[in-house]
């Protein structure tokens, strides 16, 4: 089986297209070359969150499918009511994104 995954290139020209209209709230969006070696011309969207301890990657398999993993932090943080809410605007965009990176690869 032939592993499809979208280039690193048309990974970075999908999260800036999507820049242009929606943004990640709050958060921080890099577009990073893939660590796997049997993948390297692919990439992964690395979304460094401003209101919570932690970061999520999303990453697209050889079956075209976009998934989001988020980095495991221990111990608690805690948040204001305004901080819990700008995390939920990190986590919503977020999910946008990852379902615009999905649309942009089916």
């Amino acid at each position: 089986m032939t592993c499809s995954r979208p280039t690193f290139a048309e990974i970075s020209e999908w999260v800036a297209d999507y820049e242009k209209h929606d943004h990640v709230a709050h958060a921080t969006v890099h577009v990073l070359p893939q660590e796997d070696p049997e993948h390297l011309e692919s990439g992964i969207v690395a979304v460094h969150l401003n209101h919570g301890p932690a970061s999520i990657y999303l990453n697209v398999d050889c079956d075209r499918k976009w998934t989001a993993a988020l980095t495991e932090r221990s111990g608690e943080f805690p948040l204001s009511g305004g901080h819990l809410i700008a995390l939920g605007e990190e986590l919503l965009t977020t999910g946008r994104l990852c379902e615009y990176l999905q649309s942009r690869t089916a």
